[in-house]
């Protein structure tokens, strides 16, 4: 989804119906509040600022693709949007663009979940043939090569993908507080240490 408009949004009518008729709403309601909590963590460390209507669309492309149609008869509307991107192929992750310098293997952790999530909808396009990923629209380049393999991995396993930037973000939150707390004991002993002298 890049979007610019209605073409690249899912029907969200037609799949509610589906997944009701398949006794899966409630599952799938919240695992789009989970896309929506990882991808505001993450795009808050990212410093991307993001809207309710984009953040509601992202959870629903997220769950059209991780829950397709049980029952193919009874699938919504033939819309190719609501066709998940595993079954599909992923051509583009490959095509590095001349411009970005040469990637080392890895990075943090934290600066490849959140490049991947700052860049994803920049760099990922959903068709009829697959999904389709250029890198050359990302902002920035990636913080590493394991970065494009996270791309992959949100587009191909997103519940899993979302596992990870989750504890990939509460990680990153655990040691800004723990750095938070090393900076108020040092003023403390320098306080000490101005008493004493």
């Amino acid at each position: 989804m890049d979007g610019s408009g209605t073409a690249d949004r899912v029907d969200r009518a037609a799949l509610s119906r589906q997944w009701r008729l398949e006794g899966r709403y409630e599952e799938i309601a919240e695992f789009r509040q989970q896309v929506k909590e990882a991808t505001k963590k993450a795009w808050r460390s990212a410093g991307r600022n993001w809207d309710r209507d984009e953040l509601n669309e992202v959870a629903w492309q997220e769950a059209a693709r991780a829950f397709p149609p049980l029952d193919t008869e009874r699938t919504p509307a033939a819309d190719s949007q609501t066709e998940p991107a595993h079954r599909g192929r992923v051509t583009g992750l490959g095509a590095i663009p001349d411009h970005w310098p040469d990637l080392p293997s890895n990075a943090s952790l934290q600066s490849e979940i959140a490049w991947c999530q700052a860049s994803r909808l920049d760099v990922v396009t959903e068709g009829p043939g697959g999904t389709r990923v250029d890198l050359g629209k990302a902002d920035t380049p990636a913080p590493s090569k394991a970065a494009i393999g996270w791309l992959e991995t949100s587009i191909r396993a997103y519940s899993k993908y979302c596992d990870i930037a989750a504890k990939a973000t509460a990680q990153q939150e655990h040691e800004a507080e723990a750095v938070r707390r090393e900076r108020l004991a040092l003023t403390d002993v320098r306080g000490l240490l101005g008493d004493m002298a």
